[in-house]
């Protein structure tokens, strides 16, 4: 809408004086005046202009960023490489060290020896001695009493698994450190780094990391393609302190990343480099909730506690315990199979011989009977080898008492069983650990696999919930455990997706686990800082929670509360509008460059030549000069800005209306200036930080009159009239209101007024369509008849194109007039250059010409007899001997062999179709739109044909006028 450009380019241009405004102590309302707010503030007037294709705005501070003064933190890079590859300085690095940096480079790279602490890892101490209870044996953790506790000697911060993914670097200073507790609120949420530079200074051919990094710093999120790329040049080049850098800042961005800290993980365990890898498991292992990443930690553990050697039985306790906890962590995966036979596998290596008469047969007996016993209810791949490794187990000690335990366990197998199988045709498809991405925005390159991702996802939940291994009713925490498995699973790879951040919350609250809800919640508003989806559900949560308590203390501690999710998003969306007007000033800067460079045009300066009356050799599309083509460029780049700017501003005006109508609920009216400022201090704080659309005025004016009966709606509907002028939707909702309190003569007077200014130019008639329709609504139902055929006359001039029975039965019918709807927590922002990638040759190729594909030609073998054919393993050997000529075989074999000769030859003579187009002339199929989409007129033969036979030429004027020559 033009009113709205014209309102948001107007920001940038000269204020109005402000108008102090004393407010009397008693707080009367007829004193209010909304259009005159104290405190410095604002109020911005449309210019006259409203084509302006670009924002340029003076920068406004965040409320963050107002409290304290921070420096911005920028990616730096590294020097050019030599042609001959030889040891490369690094630049000096200006960026402060981000958590994840410093944790991971602090791992204790001093000294190689390190006293080993409590931690995640059950070291084996040569002080300590082992437990033994009354029977002289280590007791393992009972799998009831361990599903959320290490084993002895490991040390864990629970809450870091579930609260952030930010990590504390004071934490971590040695390589066998605490797990951190890396706990945040959206109160004060991580600041997003900037993705936006000036322009970046050219690089020389040869220095791919440069190059990378400037890929890396113009988007931090989008391209993860230069994040993989950086990490594998520089393991490449040996420089494994430099990729323990980039991995640091990488898991600030990508903490999930399963396969990444995998692969770190690994890089560390090639290296010898024990206690950086210490340091990994420290931070990634209950966070990730990795099948490959709990397997290197199990690795690592027996490699640090050698059963072999072991004679006080020390390290296979703690050997044990390690496989206890894994298993409680991530045994009921999908793919834990492995995890569960090589666990089987460490209990039968144990001291011991099942059947026999010792303490330790005995003992080892339970063992395995109770990991069997657990393993073949999960359904899993290797759910019916450990079946029958289970059935050969029970048979082998006593068949009586074997069948009963198998008998006991038969349903749940089978449940698991057939649950695997209908799981793995749901998750067939489903990429796990990989890095998680940016949603691509709608028709864009990547939504479809994103979206099929998704859809992948919600279906898995969705068969957890319906308990198909039967668990709600014997085990309830269990299925609820499931449950919340996947979706912390999920989460992991849909990062960046709100959506089932929110479903995962909603559901634990809606299951009465109020602190998982509030943890999903929490690390969806890190992960998704700008989303209004989370921000608003955290918001309303808060609000649900807190009890009303009386004071204005608590009054005050509450709003405060209600209003910190409102905002951490409202800070990112004004930060998101300065790095939109970032990158298109740096972009404008590299069209200007790239221009600039070019030779000169040698038609430039000279004039077009008119077109003449032959069209068909005049491509209106292209620009005939470098100028032309230059401001073509510039235009599109400003026009996407401005689109984009204008959706963020709406965006943040629905942010405001969402946290005014929450004061008025906690605090009232209030007063603005004042410790309970309630809603009318919220609009001040609104116009005073700008970037609003008039539906902020709709919505104060809506709330003060419907809530208060105040006499201030109506001079907030005139203040927003006079910063939107032309804005039709707002002139509709004020002549609604005028309407609803009986002032038609106003009505007609604002109906009148924004008509004009909207159709004075052409171009933006098609504007007004709304508020004729309206009006033409209401006077055919209140009004008089001559105002109704003055309206349909004034819609038939400007719109000739309607049909004129329609609009005269609308008279008579009911009808739904309003804007368009506009949901905050859908809207899918531009944060990320990938998103809005176009779909390219390499996505999707549609070709415009049909190929068929050429049927694969039969390979001429052995021909066997009919009676006695060739083994299944021999169907595709060579010839083994030569074929002569025989006499036809008679009866029913001759004739299976003629029908089988026939087919092959039809086979053979089958035309392979026309030889594959060439890459080029593929890629430009694939790139120019199908002839179907050609949507312009024709010249088409066949009608000419019909109307010359049509022409009756015997009425045709044969003599030439008079006064005319021949």
């Amino acid at each position: 809408m033009e009113g709205e450009e014209a309102f948001l380019a107007s920001l940038g241009g000269d204020a109005i004086n402000d108008v102090a405004v004393q407010q009397s102590e008693d707080d009367d309302d007829d004193d209010y005046d909304p259009a005159a707010p104290s405190g410095g503030m604002s109020t911005a007037v449309t210019a006259p202009e409203q084509s302006q294709a670009t924002l340029e705005v003076p920068e406004q501070p965040s409320r963050t960023a107002s409290r304290t003064s921070q420096k911005q933190t920028i990616v730096g890079g590294f020097v050019a490489e030599d042609s001959d590859e030889e040891e490369e300085q690094e630049q000096t690095q200006e960026e402060t060290k981000t958590d994840g940096a410093l944790a991971l480079e602090t791992a204790n790279t001093a000294s190689p020896s390190v006293p080993q602490s409590p931690s995640l890892l059950p070291v084996r101490s040569q002080d300590q001695t082992p437990t033994l209870p009354v029977d002289g044996v280590s007791n393992p953790v009972p799998a009831d009493e361990s599903s959320n506790q290490p084993p002895n000697g490991m040390v864990v911060d629970q809450s870091a698994a579930t609260t952030s993914a930010a990590v504390d670097p004071s934490v971590i200073e040695s390589a066998a450190g605490s797990f951190p507790s890396a706990q945040t609120t959206s109160a004060a949420l991580p600041a997003v780094p900037s993705a936006v530079s000036s322009v970046p200074k050219s690089r020389l051919p040869n220095d791919i990391i440069g190059q990378l990094e400037d890929r890396i710093a113009e988007d931090l999120k989008g391209d993860v393609d230069a994040w993989l790329s950086l990490v594998a040049h520089l393991k490449a080049r040996g420089k494994f302190d430099e990729v323990r850098k980039v991995y640091g800042r990488f898991f600030e961005i990508f903490p999930s990343a399963a396969d990444q800290w995998v692969a770190y993980a690994r890089m560390e365990l090639e290296l010898d480099d024990l206690p950086r890898l210490e340091a990994i498991f420290n931070i990634a292992l209950l966070k990730v909730q990795s099948i490959d990443l709990w397997n290197i930690y199990l690795a690592h553990i027996r490699r640090r506690n050698d059963i072999a050697t072991d004679a006080s039985g020390q390290g296979r306790q703690i050997v044990s315990q390690a496989y206890e906890f894994v298993i409680n962590q991530v045994g009921q995966d999908k793919d834990s199979g492995q995890l569960w036979q090589d666990y089987i596998a460490f209990i039968k290596s144990g001291p011991g011989v099942p059947g026999g008469s010792g303490w330790q047969d005995a003992q080892k007996m339970d063992l395995l009977r109770k990991a069997y016993q657990r393993a073949v209810c999960v359904p899993m791949s290797a759910v019916t080898a450990l079946w029958k490794e289970y059935d050969s187990f029970e048979m082998g000690l006593n068949k009586m008492t074997g069948r009963k335990f198998l008998q006991e366990k038969s349903p749940a197998y089978v449940t698991a069983r057939s649950s695997y199988t209908a799981l793995h045709n749901i998750t067939q498809a489903l990429k796990r650990g990989v890095v998680p991405q940016l949603p691509p925005h709608p028709g864009c390159a990547g939504d479809d696999e994103f979206l099929a991702q998704v859809d992948i996802w919600e279906k898995w939940i969705s068969w957890e919930k319906e308990d198909p291994l039967v668990l709600k009713e014997e085990d309830a925490a269990a299925l609820q455990q499931r449950i919340l498995f996947v979706y912390r699973q999920a989460v992991m790879t849909l990062r960046f997706y709100p959506k089932i951040w929110f479903d995962a919350a909603q559901w634990c609250y809606d299951n009465s686990l109020e602190a998982d809800g509030t943890s999903f919640l929490d690390q969806g508003l890190e992960a998704n800082p700008e989303s209004c989806l989370l921000a608003f559900k955290k918001a309303d949560q808060v609000e649900r929670t807190i009890p009303a308590e009386e004071g204005e203390d608590s009054i005050v501690s509450k709003g405060k509360a209600v209003r910190a999710p409102h905002d951490g998003v409202l800070d990112q969306l004004y930060k998101h509008i300065e790095t939109l007007l970032a990158r298109e000033k740096a972009d404008l800067a590299q069209i200007e460059a790239k221009y600039d460079a070019m030779s000169p045009d040698s038609r430039e300066g000279t004039p077009e030549p008119a077109p003449e009356d032959d069209d068909d050799n005049v491509d209106v599309n292209k620009p005939l000069t470098k100028k032309a083509r230059r401001e073509r460029e510039i235009a599109d780049r400003k026009s996407e800005t401005l689109t984009q700017t204008r959706l963020t501003s709406k965006t943040i005006t629905y942010v405001w209306i969402s946290l005014m109508r929450a004061m008025r609920r906690t605090q009232g009216k209030g007063k603005p200036g004042e410790a309970i400022g309630g809603m009318r201090g919220i609009f001040k704080d609104a116009r005073t930080r700008g970037r609003l659309l008039a539906d902020l005025y709709v919505a104060t004016a809506l709330l003060e009159h419907h809530a208060y009966k105040d006499p201030a709606a109506p001079k907030i509907f005139n203040l927003g009239a006079k910063l939107f002028p032309e804005d039709e939707n707002f002139a509709l909702e004020h002549i609604k209101f005028l309407i609803s309190t009986g002032d038609s003569t106003n009505a007609r007077v604002v109906f009148e007024t924004t008509v004009s200014r909207v159709t004075a130019k052409p171009e933006n008639a098609h504007r007004a369509r709304i508020l004729f329709a309206f009006f033409h609504d209401w006077e055919s139902k209140y009004g008089e008849l001559s105002q109704v055929t003055k309206i349909e006359k004034r819609m038939a001039e400007l719109y000739p194109e309607e049909n004129l029975a329609a609009l005269f039965s609308q008279r008579f019918g009911t009808t739904t007039i309003a804007p368009p709807p506009f949901d905050p927590c859908s809207v899918l922002l531009v944060l990320s250059p990938s998103q809005i990638r176009p779909k390219g040759v390499a996505q999707t190729v549609v070709p415009s010409i049909e190929m068929t594909e050429a049927a694969p030609l039969g390979q001429a073998g052995y021909v066997q007899s009919p009676k006695r054919p060739l083994e299944d393993s021999d169907a595709e050997l060579p010839a083994r001997k030569l074929l002569r000529g025989e006499s036809p075989l008679k009866g029913a074999a001759g004739r299976r062999q003629q029908q089988r000769q026939a087919r092959e030859l039809g086979h053979q003579s089958t035309p392979s179709g026309p030889k594959p187009l060439p890459q080029a002339v593929f890629q430009l199929l694939s790139i120019i739109p199908p002839a179907r989409q050609w949507n312009q007129t024709l010249f088409d033969p066949a009608k000419m044909v019909e109307l010359i036979r049509a022409t009756d030429m015997t009425k045709a004027r044969v003599g030439n006028p008079a006064g005319q020559y021949a």
